[in-house]
């Protein structure tokens, strides 16, 4: 497949919007498509009896990046959550991390460790944790389930054994983190004065970011080094005033780059994601590895897509390139059909649209040919990947704004599947994610 002229359209969309081998039976694990004219093996034509061996393909890695194909499928949630109970309890991954502002994960955080009042239930602790647009990613029923197991399970163990909540986004954490740093020296001590300046530079921007974008773009704003200073003038900064600080230059720089280049102003963000995690790889707790949540867009191997023109990459990317692809695990997602839950715009509240049926040359659709509600792709060897992987085919993804007449191009991205992923599972019919009901 030649590369598309909509590439271009396709990632402004991703931009702005978002062992134990398994002898199957023959012919029964097989989809046969005239393009790219071969056999393509699926591991398991039911997911849950591919699942044990998932599970133990995973073991020994330190990294395993768990992907959706939309931030409003239940299934996608659902299918994570069980794949992570199990990097819990038989692998013994104690560190989650989320696609979301490190100071909401913190609350979570102390939800699952038992450090909020009893009273406060999981639908109150995620509506106080997600206060801002689009509250549903994280805000959710799948969610609610999953921090009433982790509680129940932390209650079981000791402190170095609780598995701890952390969160590496960075788009709407700067007051947070402003006021974090505003606690943590004695006043008109050197370094609270740097702290203090660092405040009242971002105070104009400091509810909405995007003003200091704006700012810049004209000229009115030349940006600050505060934070860069902050960092350099602390003689051994703890491991939460070194995330924080270089979320806040990470942020200035991503907001700063945003009117100019809005590829590099991805790749700041996807950077620090990855920084993030190596940091986190560098504690106690992460010994027996991190499993992160985040959308196929940035977990999936950004490389095995048709969008390295764009200089674009990210965050299973450099996961892979800094710890070796044999470090890292990525599992994808895939739906040919359903209904999801997604907003029409930007700060519009989510609906629940219906997916039209994925195109005629995608992965999607060719898993769905082989008439499987649930399948699960696995590679075992290096000829099943390469099978998957000759010929480069449509794949959709799915952001938090949606506008189903309009698929075409701007939601599908195409890719070497077996490279872009360690393994994929798919559904035929996929169900729209559960808003939280109210606490």
């Amino acid at each position: 497949m030649k590369k598309s002229t909509g590439t271009a359209a396709v990632v402004l969309a991703v931009l702005l919007f978002f062992i134990f081998p398994i002898q199957l039976p023959a012919g029964d694990e097989v989809v046969t498509t005239e393009e790219p004219g071969v056999d393509l093996p699926v591991f398991a034509t039911d997911a849950s009896r591919g699942f044990p061996y998932l599970i133990e393909k995973m073991r020994g890695r330190k990294v395993f990046l768990l992907g959706d194909a939309s931030h409003g499928t239940e299934e996608y949630y659902a299918f994570r959550k069980w794949v992570t109970r199990h990097l819990i309890e038989d692998l013994g991954v104690q560190v989650w991390v989320l696609e979301a502002e490190w100071d909401s994960a913190r609350i979570i955080d102390a939800y699952i460790r038992g450090l909020l009042p009893q009273e406060i239930g999981a639908r109150q602790m995620l509506t106080s944790a997600f206060t801002h647009w689009p509250q549903w990613v994280w805000a959710n029923e799948e969610m609610v389930e999953f921090v009433e197991y982790l509680k129940d399970f932390n209650r079981r163990m000791p402190p170095e054994r609780m598995v701890r909540c952390y969160g590496m986004d960075m788009q709407f954490s700067i007051k947070a983190s402003l006021e974090f740093l505003a606690e943590r020296w004695p006043e008109g001590s050197p370094l609270h004065r740097i702290s203090q300046k660092l405040h009242d530079w971002w105070l104009p921007y400091v509810d909405e970011p995007i003003l200091f974008s704006q700012a810049y773009a004209q000229g009115r704003e030349t940006g600050s080094l505060f934070a860069t200073e902050l960092l350099a003038a602390i003689d051994k900064p703890s491991q939460e005033e070194l995330r924080v600080i270089t979320m806040l230059i990470a942020a200035e720089e991503y907001y700063r780059t945003i009117p100019q280049n809005k590829y590099e102003s991805w790749n700041i963000r996807s950077r620090y994601f990855a920084w993030y995690v190596r940091h986190l790889l560098t504690t106690p707790a992460a010994a027996r590895g991190i499993v992160a949540w985040a959308h196929n867009s940035h977990v999936g191997d950004m490389s095995a897509t048709d969008v390295e023109d764009t200089g674009l990459i990210n965050f299973g990317q450099l996961m892979r390139e800094s710890l070796g692809p044999e470090q890292v695990f990525i599992l994808g997602s895939a739906g040919f059909s359903g209904t999801v839950l997604a907003a029409t715009d930007w700060y519009q509240p989510p609906m629940v649209m219906t997916m039209p049926p994925a195109r005629e040359d995608s992965v999607e659709a060719l898993l769905e040919s082989g008439g499987w509600d649930n399948c699960l792709l696995l590679w075992q060897d290096e000829e099943e990947a390469r099978l998957w992987s000759q010929q480069p085919m449509w794949h959709r993804g799915i952001g938090v704004a949606y506008t189903p007449e309009a698929e075409m191009p701007g939601y599908y991205l195409t890719a070497r599947i077996a490279e872009r992923y360690d393994a994929l599972v798919f559904w035929r019919r996929t169900t729209a994610l559960q808003q939280m009901v109210a606490p």
